[in-house]
């Protein structure tokens, strides 16, 4: 629990009430977690949320609220579960979707707006990630120049919003006429999947997916049209499990490298391509909610003494190396000699290729040459009871369709400035500083990854 006699961020929550995008997704329901337990006294937390079929908007959030990331707060102040609202609406509609009822609330009583929603598949279609990114991004500006109380807005974007360069700074970077927001949006509107399809690559030009062109893309509309809203910009490298809440190695999901970790584990993903010597950019997912946490505290303080709205990098690469090569070294002695993982395919090993040739060859010998056959063993072994067969094959299509995803990133490193970061630490209380810790320097990455390997 927060020392709230002496926590100015506590304070700035009291009474407040915030409408929140994407507050079902890795970050964003992190960030409800940490307000209800840190900030007991906030208000309403209103959370866009999509209806689904067969499942009323109370079903869905029982169902949230019984993961083990609210564990402490069920324990702790059970009653505060109900601060939090959903709304019906999604971000692909008009107006986000929501009803006039519901748009009335939150003109009338939100102070607080934060939009996490988006796309984070790497490998969407350029209409599906304008239209969600970018598109989202106007709908929530749109609605927020309504708000009649609105203190803080901010935005999360990404640390690779501009990965076409090495060096990046906390800065709006200018992008060409040919990335102008709306202009695209509108043809969504009336162009053809197949002709968008083909502007893709244009597009995307020394970028290597359409997640991190449009959230650029997001940046660009946000500087161009909403410069006269209380706006902070977030900007979050690779988000991973958890530095110590709500406990040591916590995640709930392996899209990203933590999949990859684990494949690495059970003897599976042998062979990736990318560089030993560049350095593995991740983030613990506390550390990006408590620094989140505190942007959102500082936007309403600073908002009308800045020309721009201010750019924040969340990032360990500059301040705490740690390379693919300590990395991949730090997993094999893990799983190979400390804690095993039972029901391996192979005894765990992972090499970095530099080349395509490499990486095929090695793919060739190292993966698709066991799969097939083990599958070709499956075939003629009966199956167990009320066990289904697993399809190696399969396993390495999903495997390396994951790992090509990232190869952009494991061939290449980035310098981060951070100096808005460091400000906003030194604006922060001893209390708050204890209650929202994002001082990168007192991760060990030593003791980090093992406790997410242990939870699996």
């Amino acid at each position: 629990m927060a020392d709230l006699e002496s926590s100015q961020v506590s304070d700035f929550y009291r009474g407040k009430n915030l409408f929140l995008t994407g507050g079902t997704g890795f970050l964003g329901k992190s960030f409800i977690e940490k307000i209800l337990r840190s900030c007991p006294d906030v208000g309403n937390i209103y959370m866009l949320c999509r209806g689904k079929k067969g499942k009323s908007p109370e079903e869905r959030m029982s169902a949230l609220f019984s993961e083990q990331l609210f564990d402490q707060v069920r324990t702790e102040n059970p009653k505060s579960l109900s601060k939090v609202i959903p709304l019906i609406g999604d971000v692909l509609d008009t107006n986000l979707g929501l009803s006039e009822d519901d748009e009335q609330t939150i003109i009338n009583n939100v102070n607080i707006m934060i939009h996490s929603a988006a796309t984070i598949r790497f490998d969407d279609h350029i209409k599906v990630s304008l239209q969600l990114n970018v598109g989202g991004t106007v709908k929530m500006v749109e609605l927020a120049r309504k708000v009649k109380n609105l203190i803080s807005f901010v935005h999360v974007s990404t640390a690779y919003a501009n990965c076409n360069l090495s060096d990046i700074e906390e800065v709006f970077y200018e992008m060409g006429k040919e990335y102008d927001p709306l202009k695209l949006l509108e043809l969504c509107e009336w162009m053809d999947e197949d002709v968008m399809d083909s502007m893709t690559a244009t597009l995307l030009r020394d970028r290597p997916n359409t997640y991190c062109l449009t959230k650029a893309i997001s940046e660009a509309y946000l500087f161009q049209y909403a410069q006269d809203l209380p706006l902070g910009i977030f900007r979050p490298s690779i988000i991973g499990a958890s530095w110590q809440e709500p406990a040591p190695g916590w995640i709930d999901n392996y899209n990203g490298p933590s999949g990859l970790f684990i494949a690495v584990g059970k003897g599976v993903l042998r062979i990736l391509e990318g560089d030993v010597h560049k350095v593995a950019d991740i983030i613990p997912i506390d550390y990006c909610v408590n620094m989140l946490i505190c942007i959102t505290w500082y936007t309403s303080i600073i908002t009308k003494q800045v020309q721009q709205p201010l750019i924040y990098h969340c990032t360990s690469g500059s301040k705490k190396p740690y390379t693919w090569f300590q990395l991949g070294t730090l997993l094999l002695e893990f799983f190979q000699s400390k804690e095993p993982y039972n029901e391996v395919f192979r005894r765990p090993n992972v090499n970095f290729a530099t080349n395509q040739v490499e990486l095929n060859i090695w793919k060739f010998l190292s993966h698709w040459v066991p799969a097939y056959l083990a599958d070709g063993i499956s075939m003629f072994t009966p199956s167990q009871p009320g066990k289904k067969k697993y399809s190696m094959i399969r396993a390495y299509d999903k495997v390396h369709k994951a790992s090509l995803t990232f190869t952009f990133f494991t061939k290449r490193e980035w310098t981060w400035t951070a100096g808005n970061c460091d400000m906003l630490l030194t604006k922060l209380s001893d209390a708050d500083k204890r209650t929202y810790n994002f001082n990168v320097n007192d991760i060990c990455w030593e003791e980090y990854y093992p406790k997410l390997l242990q939870r699996n």
